[in-house]
């Protein structure tokens, strides 16, 4: 875990074991197969709880700000079904403190926010620090219309996608911040796109939750190889067979990666289609691990282990929200207490439910989310 996790998990006091009850027990929708993840009582409370209620609770109508903050603060939906729930759940905090909030779909290219950013249409999206920083260095000023990348997996939506490296683009993200043979961690990625925002743009306080690329094992595999971190898998990768999604290779963290700092050349790197192909190669020996984002609903679901990275070889992706440097200092005072209650599990969660057979969508999950949170 890196120092500003750790400090960010801290400060947000939450009630653990009944949140990782509403994690494990995500709402499933009566009509399809549900997805694989834990079925019982709890799931049928919760979606008990979200059918009979359409919105959130009403809140206490609080006094309409004035000046600056009675400007419509409008969200971009971001790069991702995450990020659209948390623009999602932004609006619906905003909303109750007293301000004028909406959602705004910035479509599927992945600099699409950032372009609406940059011409001022919205003032407000989440993203992810790695990605958003290598995107900024990248092209400077988003390019709206580029074409984006297609994201890992089955759910196209669920993990951050990577721009194109152009202009010179060095493939090793500490190259780019100046840290030598040093390796990035959370703040030092911040303190990077911090950097490059443009001027009327900055990012506010990160949250504990992360989507990074990680290699992961099966628990017998774990046990047999006394595998705890990549340095443990580096005797094995001669004869490993490596799962990966199609973007893997051309990744700064990828196989090049792998290689440069734990010396793991894998006998094969072989590229699956979808997230739900790499995970059952996984558990049929096809491949002996895989890379998957930490925000996988499959590594829960199959007790896969996920190997530490104690040489930080894949980007950091904190979730991290980019506002108009007008944004009142109220409104960030909202989006901060949000931040502060949003770890990994709970992008889990979001994407358990906005990737299942019957999706719900961003705002629905949303809408769960705050409910669990006032709980």
């Amino acid at each position: 875990m890196t120092r500003s996790a750790a400090s960010a998990r801290g400060r947000a006091g939450r009630s653990g074991a009944r949140r990782a009850r509403a994690r494990r027990a995500a709402p499933h929708r009566p009509r399809t197969h549900p997805s694989r993840g834990p079925r019982g009582a709890a799931a049928l409370a919760a979606l008990a709880l979200l059918a009979g209620c359409a919105a959130p609770a009403p809140q206490e109508p609080q006094p309409s700000p004035s000046g600056t903050a009675a400007a419509p603060i409008r969200i971009a939906t971001g790069p991702t079904d995450q990020t659209a729930v948390l623009a999602h759940v932004y609006a619906e905090r905003l909303r109750a403190a007293g301000f004028e909030a909406s959602v705004e779909d910035t479509g599927e290219d992945p600099a699409g926010h950032l372009a609406a950013l940059e011409r001022g249409e919205v003032r407000l999206a989440a993203d992810y620090s790695g990605h958003l920083y290598l995107r900024l260095r990248s092209q400077q000023v988003p390019v709206p219309g580029a074409t984006p990348t297609a994201a890992p997996g089955a759910t196209p939506s669920a993990a951050p996608t990577d721009p194109a490296p152009e202009g010179g683009l060095a493939a090793d993200l500490s190259e780019l911040l100046g840290l030598g043979d040093a390796r990035a961690d959370d703040d030092d990625v911040l303190a990077g796109v911090r950097e490059v925002l443009p001027e009327h743009l900055r990012v506010l306080a990160p949250a504990p939750a992360e989507n990074r690329v990680a290699v992961v094992v099966t628990r017998p595999t774990a046990v047999e190889l006394e595998l705890s971190d990549l340095e443990d898998l580096a005797p094995e990768c001669a004869q490993l067979v490596l799962g990966t999604d199609r973007a893997f290779v051309a990744r700064p963290e990828g196989r090049e990666g792998l290689e440069d700092a734990y010396g793991c050349t894998p006998e094969r790197v072989v590229p699956h289609g979808s997230t739900e192909e790499l995970v059952g190669a996984l558990l049929a020996d096809e491949v002996g691990a895989a890379a998957l984002f930490t925000a996988s609903p499959e590594i829960e679901d199959n007790a896969l282990v996920v190997l530490g990275d104690p040489l930080d070889v894949f980007v950091p992706q904190q979730v991290v929200p980019v506002a108009a440097r007008d944004l009142p200092d109220e409104a960030v005072r909202v989006v901060d207490e949000v931040s502060a209650a949003v770890d990994t599990e709970d992008l889990v969660l979001m994407t358990r439910m906005t990737t299942a057979q019957d999706p719900y969508t961003p705002e629905e999950t949303a809408q769960y989310w705050l409910r669990e949170e006032q709980d």
